[in-house]
């Protein structure tokens, strides 16, 4: 039991960093899944079966090379050269990414009459508070928030089909569902590697980090399942928060609730991204370090104010296409050995097509 727990801090803490403000809202889902109607369900299996394979993957990756940020990681993935553009590509985009999610907590406060400043300036001050202990942090609002995302998305397939406002009826998608999908997953893995790859620091043991990859993976399939079943059929092209619009005239406190835990989940994301600027520069070993991480959640709230579903639309296909480049590297290439050279594999390991002797440097069938 102890052995599963700590598998499902690694799966809560994966699942956190790519639920953000997308996924959560429906925006995403809506505009890679559901808009597709009964193809983008196809494509949502192929997303679940990346975000289980390629994200475990990753985290073996990172623990063989024993990385210290994700430019590591794209030096021994792509090489020095072509691992230089990533890393800059990577580090612009989580900048990006943190205005993203700002602006996404401002929505939520907004919708609920209190104004989008309360949000934005609430997400700031905390994430800096978390940050002052960065995995531990990430681990503790993750195993918080992410149930409550699971009974989310329970509720609303167990209601929302009852509850449906008056809204146009989606036409036909343009574009292809199969490259929606792995645009998708591209992106969205790609921006979980600056903490996939870290992960080994907070569980050293590689069997912890590969159940807990695989559930991360699954349960994030499950999760967009419930959200595109009641997505699917509907035109929210113009809408901030899909969800929250859908069940605007539930009772009982609903959006109240769907808002924090909303906003629960955009916190979620946002500390992810943050961490990862904050692992790519080494800030939390550098004097001052809180007050840098303050002024870096200030120049990105000036990326909040450009709205919501605008960033999303215009920002996510880019990097999606951007993120293939690494996406079918990390499909084809083999795992590296160990950093250390010491370890002896004398089993068949998850992604390994045979069984090395580190030290004798013979395969070992």
């Amino acid at each position: 039991m102890e052995r599963l727990g700590r598998i499902m801090v690694i799966a809560a803490i994966y699942i956190g960093t790519v639920v953000g403000a997308g996924f959560a809202s429906g925006q995403e889902i809506w505009y890679f899944f559901s808009r597709f109607q009964q193809r983008g369900l196809w494509g949502l299996l192929c997303s679940t079966l990346v975000f289980a394979i390629l994200g475990v993957k990753a985290i073996e990756w990172g623990r063989r090379i024993k990385a210290q940020s994700y430019r590591e990681l794209f030096y021994s993935l792509v090489g020095k050269g072509y691992g230089c553009f990533c890393d800059g590509m990577i580090t612009l985009f989580l900048f990006l990414l943190i205005g993203i999610m700002l602006a996404g907590a401002g929505a939520v406060t907004n919708a609920l009459g209190w104004g989008g400043r309360l949000g934005v300036t609430s997400a700031l001050l905390l994430t800096v508070l978390v940050l002052l202990k960065p995995l531990t942090g990430l681990k503790r609002v993750n195993a918080f928030v992410v149930p409550l995302l699971c009974l989310t998305g329970l509720l609303l397939n167990l209601k929302g089909q009852r509850v449906l406002l008056p809204l146009a009826p989606g036409g036909p998608a343009t574009g292809n569902w199969l490259v929606a999908a792995l645009q998708y997953s591209a992106y969205n893995l790609v921006l979980a590697l600056p903490v996939l790859v870290n992960l080994y620091r907070l569980e050293p043991d590689p069997t912890v980090l590969k159940w807990g990859g695989i559930a991360g993976g699954c349960v994030l399939g499950m999760l967009a399942f419930f959200f595109y079943t009641v997505l699917t059929n509907y035109d929210f092209s113009g809408i901030d928060l899909p969800v929250l619009f859908l069940t605007g005239n539930w009772r009982w406190g609903w959006p109240f609730f769907y808002s924090l835990v909303l906003w629960g989940e955009l916190f979620t994301s946002l500390v992810a991204n943050a961490y990862g600027l904050i692992s790519r520069f080494h800030l939390d070993k550098t004097r001052f370090y809180g007050l840098k991480v303050f002024l870096l959640m200030v120049l990105a709230a000036f990326i909040s104010q450009l709205g919501f579903a605008r960033l999303i639309k215009k920002i996510y296909p880019f990097y999606g296409y951007f993120a293939f480049t690494l996406l079918l590297p990390l499909l084809i290439r083999p795992l590296p050995p160990s950093k250390e050279g010491r370890e002896i594999y004398r089993k068949r390991h998850f992604f390994d097509r045979a069984v090395l002797d580190i030290k004798k440097r013979k395969t070992l069938l």
